[in-house]
This record gives structure tokens, sequence and C-alpha cells, in this order.
């Protein structure tokens, strides 16, 4: 008879910890969504122009699983499109610290680091570069009009800034520009604010 007790309290305890267990892990508790899921819905949001509504499903994901780089990711494209620059900046930042390795990030990135106050030219290009390196047809899969030919046209307008024009021609000549003189900065501007309106996302 005891050990038959001892057997019934040794299974409600083993049920008692599978439970516990259970609720526990990346899928937010509870049985909830996990944080891959809540991601997926933000970029749904995102892709809908719905870009508030995308950040709160992201930080819903990072609640589930802080770790997750995608979320970050949604995060600064989503700040991106309502000009907080700075929470765009740290959540790319955020994103490539959690090894993120895929050009999105760095994509993203590099429109910010140009559009932020002060200019981050630069950075800009740095991050564009890498985007570019990592995937020289790079198309966002989340927003197809911006491409590797945005990529470039930012390069170009942060070579142009910081008065190095020989290559920023070289980017005008990657995108198949027109020929256009180096020392002829009224020229090289005028090209490429044509390739942006041709092809800017």
């Amino acid at each position: 008879m005891r050990r038959l007790i001892l057997r019934g309290l040794l299974v409600g305890l083993v049920s008692a910890l599978a439970l516990i267990v259970g609720c526990g892990g990346g899928d937010g508790g509870g049985g909830g969504p996990d944080a891959a899921a809540l991601t997926a819905e933000g970029w749904a949001l995102y892709e809908a122009g719905n870009y508030e509504g995308a950040i709160g499903k992201f930080d819903e994901a990072i609640d589930a699983d802080a770790s997750y780089s995608d979320a970050y990711n949604g995060l600064g494209w989503s700040y991106g499109k309502l000009d907080s620059l700075e929470e765009a900046l740290d959540n790319f930042d955020l994103c490539i610290s959690k090894g993120d390795t895929r050009p999105d990030p760095y994509a993203g990135k590099a429109p910010v680091c140009r559009d932020i106050d002060p200019p981050e030219f630069s950075n800009a290009i740095s991050a564009a570069a890498t985007a570019l390196t990592k995937d020289s047809d790079f198309e966002f899969e989340h927003y197809d009009d911006f491409d590797w030919r945005d990529l470039r046209i930012i390069k170009a307008q942060c070579y142009f800034a910081l008065l190095q024009y020989s290559q920023a021609v070289a980017e005008i000549d990657a995108l198949g520009g027109n020929d256009v003189d180096p020392g002829d900065p009224e020229a090289i501007a005028a090209e490429i604010e044509r390739l942006e309106d041709l092809y800017g996302g």
C-alpha cells in the first residue's frame, strides 16, 4: 500500500515538472505565439503599411525571445519608415550584434545613416557595401522596390557629399548611368538625381 502511494506521488511530481517545463522556453510561455510567429505577423503589418502595428508585434517577439535577431531587423525597418532614425539605427545594430549575417540589416542601415542628423555618410557607404558584398543582387523581400540599385544610389550620394567624385562616378557606372566627368560635380549630381528618379525605392 505504501509503495502504491509513493508511486502515485512520484507520478504526480513528474507530471507537475513536465507542466512547468512545458510552459517555458521560446514560445513566450503559456503556449502563446513564439518569436518567429510574432515576427511574421509584424512583417505582414509592415508590408500593409501599418508600421506602428508592426513595431508592436516585433516588440512582442523580443519579449518572447530577446535573441531573435529578425525582430530587431523588423524594428529597424519600421522605425526607419516612421523617420525615427536613431531608434532604427539602434535596432539594426542590435540585429547585427545578435549574429544576423544576412544583408537585410546592413541594407536598412544604409539610408538611415545617410539621413540621420548629423549624417553618417561613411557609415552609410560601409553598410551599403557590406549588404552588396553579401548579395550583389539584393532585393528586400518585404518591399521589393528597395534593392541593390538603391544601395548603389546611396553610395553615390554619400561619396558625392564627401567630395569623393571618382567613387561617386564608379557607382553611376555600376548602375549603367550616363558617362560623366569626375571633374564636373554639377553633372555628377544631375546624373545621381536622374538615377534616383529612375530606380529609387
